[in-house]
């Protein structure tokens, strides 16, 4: 952002929220009208994501500029499979509480399968999927418009993705 920013010889303005805020007090999101745009960003754990669902939801229904990184990115798919697709129990794994059977859920956030071995021999480190991968693009989308290509390769490091099922 401040790179950005001074590119365009612009100086940001970068107010911190408080997900958990958003948590306990769902009014308080009113205030999220008063900025240009809202970043969501990585992080981990589950502490203050059904804030940052909140946000995302509230953005996306009041046209409130959005950028989701990481688990930003994949709180935003949580979202519109709950709101948009009628997936009521979209779910990331990384949130996923023992205590609730797997049937109850639909993991829309998932380790991809060529991942879920090295996990279960709890090589943590080695779940990461690193480097660039190849991603198409369908014609007519944002996406394809803003590459100018259908076949692209980005580089990630991540361990929870969006599950190719949903």
């Amino acid at each position: 952002i401040k790179h950005a920013s001074y590119f365009f010889s612009a100086e940001p303005k970068i107010t911190w929220l408080d997900a958990e805020k958003y948590e306990k007090f769902p009014r308080e999101l009113k205030e999220l009208k008063n900025f240009n745009g809202i970043i969501v960003p990585g992080g981990f754990g589950s502490r203050g994501v059904e804030g940052k669902i909140k946000v995302i939801e509230f953005c996306r229904k009041n046209k409130i500029p959005f950028f989701g990184l990481c688990l930003g990115m994949q709180l935003a798919i949580i979202e519109f499979a709950k709101n948009i697709c009628g997936v009521k129990n979209a779910l990331s794994r990384e949130f996923f509480d023992k205590k609730t059977k797997e049937g109850d859920c639909q993991m829309v956030i998932d380790i991809m399968p060529d991942q879920k071995e090295k996990l279960n021999k709890k090589n943590y480190g080695g779940t990461m999927r690193l480097g660039a991968y190849e991603c198409k693009l369908t014609p007519g989308t944002i996406s394809h418009k803003s590459y100018n290509t259908s076949l692209i390769s980005e580089r990630h490091r991540h361990r929870y993705e969006l599950n190719n099922k949903f």
